[in-house]
């Protein structure tokens, strides 16, 4: 019985790597395959025998990223059948408060299971359980047309796993009553959709939003609609047929044709929508304007507490800037999509009466190009920089990604097990008296808001 544990589908053989015992590729919902293509997830699953959950299992299909260049994330086999999650514990035996991971990329690249996001130094360093989650992605995950699907289905697929984590998470170490939501970019932005709808109530008590897009916003039912149209006509589609015989053809249709179309329909459409046409939609809360305060009203009264910071050099991840004009516009693009939204909601948070800390992680490798871009504070939450084999860390010594990562891990290790964190060190960020902690590597300074935003362009 050495590393089984049994859930509500059946025992699951998991293995012990580097202290933990790591669990993967365990179904939490059925595979949306065939006739349940762009249906809800289904969580009435189970197994005969013992699943072996000793091996990563598929991320959800998808193309070539283009912003693997700076992270060098990796990648993993593809199939539709990927409503997985992947457990990372101490001791099943323990009682571990539980960090829920949500990958970024767009809502169209990534994977939850990826060997850069392994959560097993995370949880055996700082005593928690790490999940991480693979949901579905692109058209698969959000494409919408009237008679074929009107859901956020990713956001579905999330809200399932989280469900499937309430009811089984004890029998692997973990605490339901203690669970934190942590997510980078889309996976950030993701966790806010979520904390803005009042059936996620009791899933969760905790988020950390690692540079959320937040002022992407979100599509209103007609854009949505406008697109899945599109892409449906790219797909070869007849929209002229009744829904059902729409359905049946787009539930026929390979994988590789839904990739294709995907494909094309970015120069058609990319403009239009700022290359963000696969999101989440409502029509209630679709600009960021709204998006920030739907999900800061419902974490204050939820009593929801927030850690919420950026990167200094956030679109170095996307586009490098060669003259000062094009630095500035970068710049600017960085606070419409980032920062201004993102401290709107830290604000309006605290102003509800939620706790929030808030950070920028100004640290920059000495040989990149990239400076502080996008994603780079992701080696150092998982501790996994030596497998980032990635040009944003270029030239960066294996004693000084020791030490940060020793760093970070701390206070996001105090902030996963609902400690307090030390008010010397890093006071909460008081509305009208914002502080923020400065992630360099050397003094980790605390600033205000002004001089934290000045350092864009320092050396490491």
């Amino acid at each position: 019985m050495d590393n089984m544990v049994k859930t509500e589908g059946g025992w699951v053989r998991g293995e012990t790597r580097g202290g933990a015992v790591q669990f993967r590729g365990i179904p939490y919902a059925k595979p949306p395959v065939g006739d349940r293509r762009f249906a809800l997830p289904d969580p009435e699953i189970g197994w005969e025998g013992v699943y072996d959950a000793r091996f990563r299992r598929p991320m959800a299909p998808q193309g070539a990223e283009k912003s693997d260049s700076p992270a060098g994330t990796g990648r993993l086999p593809q199939d539709e059948g990927c409503l997985t999650l992947s457990i990372s514990t101490p001791d099943p035996l323990g009682r571990y408060p539980v960090a829920v991971w949500f990958h970024g990329g767009a809502n169209c690249y990534g994977g939850g299971d990826l060997e850069c996001y392994d959560g097993g130094k995370l949880a055996v360093g700082e005593k928690i359980v790490c999940v991480n989650l693979n949901f579905r992605l692109g058209a698969l995950g959000f494409l919408q047309y009237p008679g074929l699907n009107e859901e956020n289905l990713s956001i579905e697929d999330q809200l399932c796993a989280l469900r499937w984590i309430r009811r089984n998470i004890r029998a692997f170490g973990g605490d339901p009553e203690r669970v934190t939501l942590f997510g980078q970019s889309a996976g950030g932005n993701a966790v806010v959709h979520i904390l803005s709808r009042k059936d996620s109530e009791g899933l969760f008590r905790q988020i950390v939003l690692e540079s959320p897009s937040l002022g992407r916003g979100n599509h209103r039912k007609k854009d949505a609609f406008q697109i899945g149209k599109v892409f449906l006509e790219e797909l070869g589609i007849d929209l002229s047929e009744t829904q059902e015989k729409i359905r049946r053809a787009v539930c026929g249709k390979k994988v590789s044709d839904i990739l294709d179309a995907t494909a094309r329909v970015w120069p058609v459409l990319g403009a239009e929508y700022e290359n963000m046409f696969f999101k989440p939609v409502s029509d209630s809360w679709h600009t960021p304007e709204q998006a920030v305060r739907a999900a800061a009203e419902e974490a204050g009264r939820r009593h929801i507490r927030v850690l919420i910071g950026f990167a200094g050099d956030e679109m170095r991840a996307f586009v490098l800037p060669r003259t000062p004009e094009e630095e500035e516009k970068l710049l600017r693009q960085q606070e419409r999509r980032y920062e201004i939204p993102g401290l709107r909601f830290a604000e309006e948070a605290g102003r509800a009466g939620c706790g929030v800390y808030a950070y920028r992680f100004v640290w920059r490798a000495p040989d990149s190009v990239y400076g502080a871009c996008h994603c780079i504070e992701l080696p150092f939450v998982f501790g996994n920089a030596d497998i980032w084999k990635a040009p944003m860390l270029k030239g960066a010594s294996s004693r000084d990604m020791e030490r940060l990562t020793e760093t970070i891990q701390r206070y996001w290790g105090m902030f996963f097990r609902f400690e307090k964190l030390p008010e010397e060190e890093w006071p909460a960020c008081v509305p009208g008296a914002e502080k923020f902690k400065c992630f360099d590597n050397r003094e980790n300074p605390v600033a205000g808001l002004e001089e934290a935003g000045k350092d864009r362009n320092s050396g490491s």
